[in-house]
């Protein structure tokens, strides 16, 4: 039988499908063109009797972690090779084995002393396999092999597992317990998970089995409500648990894996085998590996057996999970790399505009081989306080700095401004003179007429006709303006006054402060510099982003507008063409 989108093999052991590889001890990830493949077929020996190795129960341990023994992978027939500069893993793999699928796991379980394969550097040994012969399948013991005898009903008891079926029930040797399991999957093809097996579940057996005393009567109502209610707490807890891990985890290049299973190697004829379902693992990209172990399944011995072979790999009982951050802040203190501490100062991000960002916890890392040090700063938002635009957190994110806003114990997303509502950035730095006003004028919503005859004198009134072309006239009510950047004589001047026209000179190529100040000021349009500054939130006692600036304001009827001389990174510019309503000219 073959489960579609399962990456369990008929022996009931989790592998990589094919274009999945395996890291830090087995973690499936797609990678095009690489595959699980067993060195011999189902060369997996599930070693049930995990009692006498261990102080835990069999049943207790099986449905989260099983001990598994194997023929060494190869043939004991490996070669070496010697790292080459700008070589790495997947090209060294498809220079020896073309496109024949090489699992991780085994080049992992080959190379214990590396601790990640995407990290080898020139001069490193890398034992690679020798592709051998599969050997045959072990003999199935008598007493599941199949026949024409109809299959045993057997209904299961409140704590029961799948091994302790095996073992009790059916009396089969530990040895013989793989071929048994894989009987009873083909029995019964509609339970999709052995692990999970509850209370009042029937179960086919193999024909010749003892017939339990239990008899096939209805399956207890409280046993099974009970048996559903643990599956919905322990689905809410995990929830609950990774609402914030995953995402902080995620922007640190790390990874949550809860499903499938995790292979530990011991040795090279040993792996663990752990349920992530059950019991969540973290990686960082520092190579560190963390074990949620939220509901203490796993036994001290089996625990310690592990960190023998594994020194990176850590564990996270429930004590660690007080609060919501107690997880995270224990994943953290694992590792080789980061740090997490609360703080309440200010960090600040770029000079002009001052920008700053309040956050209530930062998580840092050492600084990398291009001079970088990772940040990211969680902040715990109040009941109904809204996240940040996502513009700032662009901004924020491509200064280095990761965003992750907490609500209600679970990381949140920004609000997205639809790009309707995005206005995009004036910008007035390549104009100059004449031009640079005309744009200024348009953007206050004057309507500036270019090359406009204007007369000085008339025959009737002073016994002669002058008339200038302004550069450009502005009507304001009963008066007008024009602009030239030729000076008139004085006489022409007064007789323009008087007739209720004002002249404002500027060069050809004025521009910048000077010519807004002039010009605004010439037409009577209030101007001031000053200092301005906004937050958010825009109330309460602690801002989570502030920025401030200087610039020239002015309006537009009822609307501010900042003029800056400095440049707004783009993810901001929507943000900041918010500010209090108005909107930001560059010049």
């Amino acid at each position: 039988m073959t489960e579609k989108n399962s990456c369990k093999s008929e022996d009931g052991l989790k592998h990589s499908e094919p274009g999945e590889r395996t890291q830090s001890g087995g973690r499936s990830r797609k990678t095009p063109g690489w595959g699980w493949r067993l060195p011999s077929p189902f060369f997996h020996f599930a070693v049930l009797c995990l009692a006498v190795l261990l102080i835990s129960p069999l049943y207790a341990l099986e449905d989260s972690a099983r001990l598994v023994f194997q023929k060494t992978a190869g043939g004991g027939k490996n070669q070496v090779h010697v790292v080459k500069k700008g070589e790495w893993i997947a090209g060294i793999l498809r220079g020896y084995f073309g496109e024949e699928p090489v699992p991780y796991a085994l080049i992992r379980r080959l190379n214990p002393g590396i601790g990640n394969l995407n990290r080898i550097r020139p001069g490193q040994r890398i034992v690679l396999p020798v592709p051998v012969r599969s050997e045959p399948s072990e003999s199935i013991p008598e007493v599941v092999k199949e026949n024409a005898s109809p299959p045993v009903v057997y209904r299961i008891l409140e704590g029961d597992s799948i091994s302790r079926i095996i073992l009790s029930e059916m009396n089969v040797n530990p040895e013989e317990a793989l071929p048994a399991y894989r009987l009873i999957r083909k029995l019964n093809p509609e339970i999709q998970d052995f692990n999970r097996l509850s209370a009042g579940q029937t179960l086919h057996l193999p024909p010749g089995a003892p017939r339990p005393d239990v008899p096939p009567t209805a399956p207890p109502v409280a046993a099974a409500l009970q048996a559903e209610k643990s599956v919905a707490e322990t689905a809410a807890m995990v929830d609950s648990l990774l609402g914030i891990i995953r995402p902080v985890i995620g922007r640190m290049g790390g990874s949550v894996t809860v499903s499938g299973s995790y292979f530990i190697p011991l040795q090279e004829t040993t792996q663990i085998t752990i349920d992530c379902a059950q019991i969540p693992v973290v990686e960082l990209d520092d190579g560190t590996t963390v074990f949620l172990d939220y509901a203490d399944r796993l036994s001290e011995n089996l625990k310690g057996l592990i960190r023998q072979s594994w020194k990176s790999y850590a564990f996270l009982a429930s004590e660690g999970f007080r609060d919501h951050l107690g997880g995270l802040l224990g994943i953290i203190r694992h590792s080789r790399n980061y740090r997490m501490m609360r703080t309440d100062k200010s960090l600040g991000l770029t000079a002009k505009p001052e920008i700053f960002i309040f956050p209530d916890w930062i998580i840092t890392g050492t600084e990398t081989a291009d001079g970088k040090t990772y940040r990211q700063g969680l902040f715990m938002l109040d009941p109904g306080e809204r996240p940040l635009p996502s513009e700032a957190r662009a901004f924020l994110e491509k200064n280095g700095f990761a965003l992750t806003e907490i609500a209600e114990n679970r990381a949140v997303s920004s609000i997205d401004t639809p790009l309707a509502l995005q206005p995009a950035m004036t910008d007035l730095q390549a104009l100059k003179g004449i031009a640079f006003a005309e744009r200024l004028l348009s953007i206050l919503g004057e309507t500036p007429i270019r090359n406009a005859e204007v007369v000085v004198s008339d025959q009737n009134r002073h016994g002669f006709n002058i008339s200038v072309t302004a550069n450009l006239l502005i009507r304001k009510g009963e008066k007008q303006f024009i602009l030239l950047t030729k000076r008139l004589p004085e006489q022409f001047l007064q007789i323009l006054r008087e007739a209720g026209t004002e002249v404002i000179l500027i060069g050809e190529n004025d521009q910048g402060r000077p010519l807004i100040e002039g010009v605004l000021q010439g037409l009577g349009i209030p101007v001031s510099f000053g200092h301005f500054s906004y937050r958010i939130p825009e109330e309460g006692l602690r801002p989570r982003f502030t920025a401030s600036f200087s610039a020239l304001r002015t309006m537009k009827e009822e609307e501010p507008i900042f003029l800056i001389d400095f440049d707004i990174p783009p993810p901001l510019v929507p943000f900041f063409n918010g500010l209090r309503g108005g909107r930001v000219v560059r010049y």
